[in-house]
């Protein structure tokens, strides 16, 4: 990469030289693939090859970003020119204070895998083919949509205060979306593999498993309306877990837009909770040893004990806030968690299930609460009727509602065996009181 180096260099030397107080510049090399399969056949397959810079300029806190797909020398000295330009014309922020300045950067394994650099149009296409005969022998009938995807992409960011960051990823993955009709009765289902490393990636059998799952759920039933325990399995915890660390993002948080506003220090959920930030987890599919402006990643705990201890930073927020930046940051100013791990607690899933006399099992869905209000209201797409602890039935008209200081309040079990994808831990989870609506 070092020819995305000496030009990142130049970019940024032009910047400040045309009128900019600082600047930053990345520039990318990337090699993508994608496959997509409609009615259990291949509907489309693309290879694509891009370039890019990106120049921001700052003045007076004022930022202005300029890009080209073109990235030999004459095109990243104009872009260059016209971020500059454009900076001294934008509002100012006083707020904006300085970008990252250089530090030492972690190494994070697991990144980069040649063997996926090296794949072609005709390994995905053979990886979803066989998906799809997997899942028409569990059932002829089944309607699969699927799509597979890699991508090789080399990265560089030079800033005028020294910081010089680049990096190498490839990624793979695959989904599968399975839908079969029996007359008027409809069961589907959805899932996924993704990963850094060829030796994380295991498409086998997924195509199977996820028109079985599919079948689990013709017959859908409604329940009455009532107050229940709701059991949120991998698929859904994660997402539960996810948005809370994206609502401790310190943007929100300055702009009064997360329902986290003024509770840091003040406990939110039960004693057991506890939820980190780990952006160096080797393999991990939100790992990195910097963020997207450079600054050093660090691992964070965002709720401790039920407590909520810490907020996510980049540069612009950190300085505002007069706190240590966290390294997640992004040029846009915004600020995103990596790789989100809850707590673990000291029973399995399948005793957590055993252990609710009546309640609701959530297979797929999002538990995401409007990052404003909290408030979460969701319909009920892959989920189960839970009676004497055992899933009795697929649901249908269902949904759920509750607030998410309720629900963290309500938060009576974490399961010890948890889903692993790379970077993520995904237990089983159950909330002990929710309004759940139904037809009946």
């Amino acid at each position: 990469m070092a020819d995305l180096r000496e030009l990142a260099h130049l970019a940024c030397k032009q910047a400040v030289r045309m009128g900019a107080e600082c600047a930053d510049v990345t520039l990318n090399r990337d090699r993508s693939i994608g496959v997509k399969v409609e009615k259990n056949g291949i509907h489309d397959a693309k290879e694509a090859r891009n370039t890019g810079v990106s120049v921001r300029a700052i003045v007076k806190g004022a930022t202005a970003f300029a890009t080209s797909s073109r990235i030999a020398p004459e095109d990243v000295r104009e872009a260059a020119g016209r971020a500059a330009a454009a900076a001294k014309l934008a509002q100012p922020d006083p707020d904006f204070v300085s970008l990252p300045e250089p530090s030492a950067y972690e190494a994070v394994p697991g990144l980069y895998d040649e063997r996926i650099a090296q794949m072609s149009v005709g390994d995905l296409i053979r990886t979803l083919g066989d998906g799809i005969d997997e899942a028409r022998e569990v059932c002829p009938e089944v309607v699969v949509e699927a799509d597979a995807g890699l991508s090789v992409h080399e990265w560089v960011l030079v800033n005028s205060l020294g910081v010089e960051a680049h990096i190498r990823r490839t990624g793979i993955g695959s989904s599968y979306f399975c839908v079969v009709r029996r007359g008027d009765d409809v069961g589907s289902f959805y899932d996924y593999d993704c990963a850094h490393m060829l030796d994380d990636y295991h498409p086998e059998g997924l195509g199977a498993k996820v028109c079985k799952d599919a079948l689990g759920f013709l017959g859908a039933r409604s329940v009455r309306s009532a107050v229940m325990p709701v059991v949120a399995g991998p698929l859904v915890a994660i997402s539960l877990f996810g948005s809370i660390a994206g609502a401790a993002g310190a943007e929100h948080i300055q702009r009064k837009r997360s329902y986290l506003v003024g509770k840091r220090g003040q406990r939110i959920g039960p004693e057991f909770l506890t939820i980190r930030d780990d952006g160096f987890i080797p393999r991990g599919m939100g790992s990195g040893p910097f963020d997207g402006e450079g600054a050093a990643r660090k691992r964070v705990t965002i709720v401790e004990n039920g407590v909520l201890v810490n907020h996510l930073h980049g540069s612009y927020t950190a300085h505002k806030a007069k706190e240590e930046n966290t390294g997640h940051g992004n040029r846009n100013r915004g600020v995103s968690p990596t790789n989100v791990i809850p707590s673990l607690g000291g029973v399995l899933a399948a005793e957590i299930i055993r252990d609710t006399k009546e309640g609701i099992y959530l297979n797929m869905g999002g538990l995401w609460p409007s990052l404003a209000s909290g408030e979460i209201s969701s319909t009920v797409d892959f989920g189960f009727k839970i009676e004497n602890g055992e899933l009795a039935y697929p649901l249908k008209n269902t949904m759920i509602g509750i607030s998410i200081f309720d629900l963290l309040n309500n938060l009576d079990a974490i399961s010890s065996d948890y889903r692993e994808e790379p970077g993520q831990i995904m237990p089983t989870i159950r909330v002990r009181s929710v309004k759940v609506a139904g037809a009946e």
